[in-house]
């Protein structure tokens, strides 16, 4: 079985709002790291891998938040996913100042 394979079978067993967040948050991750002020790409895959990480899990509360207020289905997923995947950084930031009481910031 291939990689490729692999994640065909995991999309295909996930519920719709996880493909949909995966599937976004790589959007999302993908645009920060073409427009990142970044000069190293190490730097711009990890921010990237970072937002992605943050759409899958910060994303799927924000998703279910944006489908109870607005009854979308999988499309409030998706635009929380890719907008997780884009300003995940800043939103795990904020989320830690908030909660946290991070001094540092």
């Amino acid at each position: 079985m291939t990689a490729l394979d692999w994640m065909r079978q995991i999309l295909a067993s996930a519920p719709e709002q996880i493909s949909a967040l995966c599937l976004s948050g790589a959007a999302g991750a993908y645009v920060r790291a073409v427009f990142a002020p970044q000069s190293s790409w190490r730097r711009r895959l990890a921010e990237g891998f970072a937002g992605a990480l943050s759409a899958i899990f910060l994303g799927g509360l924000v998703g279910h938040l944006m489908d109870r207020l607005t009854d979308a289905g999988t499309w409030a997923y998706l635009a929380a996913g890719f907008v997780m995947g884009e300003g995940g950084i800043a939103a795990v930031r904020g989320v830690r100042k908030l909660v946290l009481k991070d001094p540092r910031e």
